[in-house]
């Protein structure tokens, strides 16, 4: 392979691409902590960057991202999997809380009954339920035209109202006077197939396999499915596709459809996934389906790319966590991830300007 075919191969530009962004970021880190933690910025500096594994150890330390990262990587698929249909999920978050209220529902329900296979069916009743949630705003979009972010906007807020409303009238979920629901029960918990004993201190569970399991299954139905080549064509150019006979407006709505059950499925494998996990009501929208929008743009929307991103900032916000043991504030840490996990956003951005830049130093190089 030559140096011109290398350097401009499609791995090369979105490694140097993300090489960037996450160097920006951190940079950015850097000088807010400088100016903020004072002579404990540079130790503070070095646990983000090594996810806080020097103080809790290696392997709890993985566990850790392991458990932080199965939400994001499924919102992230959610994300990349509607981008391929040429459609902005901004409603991931509303798909999640309705993947999560349905998993609680489902787990505090059925598991006097169903006992340790209550899992299976909080994990499948939550999947639809997004699954439903995006194929009505999918519904919304294709056939009544309405904006898509406009309509991810508004469904987040009605799904977070609407779960709130239906948590407080059960009594087994909430009783009145606090904040918070009753915890998943033990025997509906995920199960945790020994990675307990390898990541120990931590909570990590067979939830990381069931999502990287779904993100395998997303790029089989992207690569090899006629309808992932029909998908896929409807976010390339929605007006040739339907000159080649493609019905874009059902594409859409498959495609949201497929979006709802991924981010539903981060919200049940998240929420049901840990001991004595609880959902707290409030106003605002959970951070998990937001972080999958620049977790979807760093993994170029590809899923299997999709896991590595998702990992990586999962690793960022694990050692975000352990840099408050240097007494910095807690909201020092979320705007330092956040801009770390900002700058990820500009992958895109960067992947077109070495791209230009390739194209130019080639073109000198053969005058």
């Amino acid at each position: 392979m030559s140096a011109k075919s290398f350097l401009t191969s499609p791995f090369m530009t979105v490694f140097v691409a993300t090489i960037i962004t996450i160097v920006l970021g951190l940079l950015i880190g850097l000088v807010l902590l400088l100016f903020t933690a004072g002579d404990v910025a540079i130790p503070a500096f070095k646990t983000i960057v090594t996810g806080g594994f020097g103080i809790v150890g290696f392997w709890t330390g993985m566990g850790r991202v392991l458990y932080y990262a199965v939400p994001i990587i499924l919102t992230g698929l959610s994300v990349g999997f509607a981008m391929r249909t040429g459609v902005f999920n901004i409603g991931a978050p509303g798909q999640f809380l309705m993947g999560l209220y349905v998993g609680l529902f489902s787990a505090i329900h059925f598991a006097p009954t169903l006992g340790g296979a209550t899992w299976v069916v909080s994990v499948i009743l939550g999947g639809i339920a997004g699954g439903l949630w995006g194929f009505f705003q999918g519904l919304l979009q294709a056939y009544r035209n309405l904006n898509a972010i406009v309509c991810g906007i508004m469904m987040n807020y009605v799904a977070l109202y609407l779960v709130n409303m239906l948590i407080r009238m059960d009594g087994a979920l909430y009783y009145g006077g606090r904040s918070y629901t009753n915890a998943v029960p033990t025997e509906a918990l995920l199960p945790k197939l020994g990675l307990n004993h390898i990541f120990t201190g931590s909570a990590a569970n067979s939830g990381i396999i069931i999502g990287v399991v779904v993100c395998v299954a997303a790029f089989y139905i992207l690569k090899r499915t006629t309808l992932g080549f029909e998908l896929k064509a409807t976010g390339f150019n929605p007006h040739s596709a339907r000159y080649a006979g493609i019905n874009v407006e059902k594409a859409i709505v498959i495609s949201m459809t497929f979006a709802g059950v991924f981010a539903a499925l981060g919200g049940v494998l998240y929420h049901n996934g840990a001991l004595g996990q609880k959902y707290t009501l409030t106003d605002a929208l959970r951070p998990e389906g937001f972080t999958g929008i620049p977790v979807a743009l760093l993994g170029s929307s590809h899923p299997i790319a999709i896991i590595f991103s998702g990992l990586f900032i999962a690793y960022l916000q694990v050692g975000g966590l352990g840099m408050q043991s240097f007494g910095i504030e807690a909201e020092i840490v979320t705007v330092i991830t956040s801009i770390t996990i900002f700058f990820c956003s500009f992958n895109v951005v960067f992947k077109n300007l070495y791209i230009r830049l390739m194209k130019r130093i080639f073109k000198e190089s053969s005058v």
